[in-house]
Order: structure tokens, then sequence, then C-alpha cells
């Protein structure tokens, strides 16, 4: 999970100098969301990767999951 968070971390970190050399702030704070939403999602499969996966957690919230 380290490697992971490494990983997106030294990619981010390229692509938002990358970003802010062309002055490109709104596709920075979209870039930064998505990094976070997929930084989360990894932690959430690596922490535990036998649990349910979040699609079957997502339907099972509005009622159409097992």
């Amino acid at each position: 999970m380290v490697y992971l968070v490494l990983v997106i971390i030294a990619v981010s970190i390229r692509d938002i100098w990358d970003l802010a050399s062309r002055k490109k702030n709104k596709d920075m704070i979209v870039y930064i969301a998505i990094m976070l939403l997929v930084t989360a999602l990894g932690i959430f499969y690596f922490s535990n990767p036998e649990r349910d996966s979040l699609s079957k957690i997502i339907l099972s919230f509005v009622g159409k999951g097992d």
C-alpha cells in the first residue's frame, strides 16, 4: 500500500508541475480530486481485498444488492 501511495505522489507531482507551468488551474483542481479518489479507493481495496466490492456495497445501500 505504501508503494501505491508513493507512485501516486510521484506521478501527481510531475503532472501538477506540468499543469501549473501551463496555467491550467481548473484542470489541476479536477486532477487533484481524481487522484485523491483513486488513492482512497486504492487504500480501501488494499486494506482488505477479501471484503465485498465497492459496487456491491453501493448496490446494497440503494436496495438492489443481495
